[in-house]
């Protein structure tokens, strides 16, 4: 698969004159308004202050109605132009992404990043130049989580299979996927939807008591009622009785509804938009069955999750109506509204409660399928990968995706049940290489295709140790924070399940000798049929020790040397290089 930059690009193009239209429109509709309110004003008054009121009036009175008219038909066209420049900004991302241009791809996701992680840091997981921020295209708080949950525990999915079918499906509809990111986007769904998962807990259920309470309440009136048919003096007194009872129990007994109408007002506009949400889904056809599955949302056989969100979107709408104290103050005197609406909230938990956690999750899930197709849309070039039944990774042209799109180069790379030491001069391509390998595996595992052009690997853990930080508030240096990076790399391949380690420049922090010991010692423990692995070094007593002894292969990058300076291919090829960098680049800096 290689991305259609043109299809972006031309439906760009066609977005901006539908944008250009609907702002012409627009502004006549302005001016028609200001002519109808002008309008509609003076005949009005001219009705009022001159004898020809039969004239002016019901002329007046025409123009005002067309005056709404126009004001309901411009409303609406401002609301499509909204989402026609919406539409457009999703759709130019995408060709951000294409070009790799990380200067608009603000969603960083940085906020989930974990260093104690097996590979979010190193991998660059989450950050201003991340995956999450070049692959995600979820617009809700769950699913921007859902997506980086499964990056961080790629290695630990297991329905890839159905995951796999599930993006290759999206990656046919790449119009669907733009218009569900802008309805997302019009309903504000970074926000996290806290209040709304809160409000469909099962705790204080409507009591059979205050349903009671709410049907007899009203009866109370038909007292003062009587009094008034029958002519009593005290009728008065009576109503203003009812009216005192009403007001008690609305201000002692549907204070304990508080929290639900406080909800109210946070989940009303999220409510509107998830049921939009999966209202487009709902119309879409899927062959999937994993998504036509997600697409339930837990709803009952039969049910459409939009409907339960529809539910819980009128009962907000009945709720609104007391958001004025005096009108709330208005309602509870006459009739005991804070009751009905308690009663028409709660009515709902106990019916979609557990419905719409479920529906959330499910949307969540959607989404994370959804930025995984991403990968094929904008990648350079990008293929589903196939599995192998053992620890095992081939990969035909495989590229790093957050390199420039422009100027990156590709590499092969197969490994059979072996380590790799990959030797090389400083900044020729070891720890890119790598890193290609990592994520390859990570987003394959999440269903997702892998920049390449062709791809096969094992089901396996994936472990890094590359870049380590020492810490301060947990008093470990840097040579001790990648001793516990390593030495959870080693227990994990204890545990007996296939692993993929990943490990640049190992044990950097300590002299020599112990740095070849150390190194030769970790690839021992690592010396399995179930672990394949590459180890970039600039160790080549290491490579000297372990050629023979440990069942190892190696491969290395080079570079030439010319009057203008120091040039890479980053081509990767077999066997060792004992050539360095490091003197020519001290020169260069000016350390002889």
């Amino acid at each position: 698969m290689t991305p259609d930059k043109k299809y972006f690009e031309d439906r760009s193009e066609d977005l901006e004159k539908k944008i250009n239209e609907k702002d012409k429109k627009d502004r006549m509709l302005s001016l028609c308004r200001l002519f109808l309110f002008v309008l509609a004003t003076g005949f009005l008054i001219a009705g009022a202050v001159t004898k020809l009121k039969l004239i002016f009036l019901p002329l007046g009175g025409i123009l005002a109605a067309s005056f709404i008219f126009v004001v309901v038909i411009h409303n609406k066209v401002k609301k499509e132009a909204e989402h026609l420049k919406i539409l457009k900004e999703v759709n130019d991302l995408y060709i951000a992404r294409i070009c790799g241009d990380f200067s608009v791809l603000t969603d960083s996701g940085e906020e989930f990043g974990d260093p104690k992680d097996d590979y979010s840091v190193d991998l660059d997981l989450f950050g201003e130049r991340s995956l999450f921020s070049l692959y995600n295209i979820s617009d809700t708080d769950d699913g921007r989580r859902a997506f980086a949950k499964d990056l961080a525990n790629a290695s630990f999915i297991e329905d890839t299979d159905e995951r796999q079918k599930a993006v290759a499906e999206f990656l046919t509809k790449k119009e669907f996927l733009q218009e569900y990111q802008t309805v997302a986007r019009e309903g504000d769904l970074r926000k996290p939807v806290n209040a709304l998962k809160a409000i469909s807990s099962d705790e204080g259920k409507f009591s059979d008591a205050h349903r009671i309470l709410s049907y007899i309440l009203p009866f109370l009136w038909i007292v003062p009622l009587v009094m008034l048919i029958t002519g009593s003096p005290f009728q008065a007194i009576v109503s203003v009785a009812v009216m005192i009872i009403n007001i008690g129990v609305f201000i002692f007994l549907s204070s304990r509804y508080n929290i639900y109408f406080k909800a109210v007002d946070g989940i009303h506009r999220q409510t509107k938009a998830i049921s939009a949400l999966y209202e487009l889904i709902e119309k879409e056809e899927f062959k999937s069955e994993l998504i036509k599955d997600l697409v339930k949302g837990g709803a009952s056989e039969g049910k459409k999750a939009s409907e339960g969100l529809r539910s819980l979107s009128s009962a907000c709408d009945l709720c609104k109506f007391r958001s004025q104290p005096f009108l709330a103050l208005l309602l509870n005197s006459t009739i005991p509204f804070d009751l009905y609406c308690a009663d028409k909230l709660l009515k709902w938990v106990k019916r979609y409660g557990k419905e719409l956690k479920m529906s959330l999750s499910s949307l969540a899930k959607l989404e994370s399928l959804m930025s995984c197709a991403c990968v094929g849309l904008v990648s350079k070039e990008s293929c589903f990968p196939t599995f192998a039944d053992k620890a095992y990774f081939s990969g035909e042209e495989i590229c790093h995706p957050l390199l420039d799109p422009e100027t990156s180069v590709s590499n092969s790379i197969t490994i059979d049940g072996k380590r790799v030491l990959v030797t090389g001069s400083n900044m020729s391509g070891k720890t890119t290489l790598i890193r290609t390998v990592g994520v390859c595996c990570i987003l394959g595992y999440m269903g997702a295709p892998v920049p390449a052009r062709s791809c096969r690997f094992g089901r396996m853990r994936v472990m890094s140790s590359m870049r380590i930080v020492d810490s301060i508030e947990e008093n470990m240096s840097t040579f001790k924070a990648e001793l516990v990076r390593i030495s959870g790399i080693v227990k994990a391949a204890e545990e007996g399940d296939s692993l993929l380690f990943l490990i640049d420049e190992i044990f950097r922090g300590t002299n020599s000798t112990d740095r070849t010991d150390g190194a030769l010692a970790v690839l021992r423990k690592l010396d399995n049929e179930r672990i394949i692995g590459l180890m970039t070094t600039h160790d080549y007593a290491l490579c000297d020790k372990v050629d023979g002894i440990i069942n190892i292969d190696f491969c290395h990058f080079s570079e030439t040397y010319d009057d203008e300076g120091i040039s890479f291919d980053y081509k990767l090829h077999q066997g060792m290089c004992k050539n360095s960098n490091a003197r020519y680049l001290m020169k260069l800096v000016g350390i002889e």
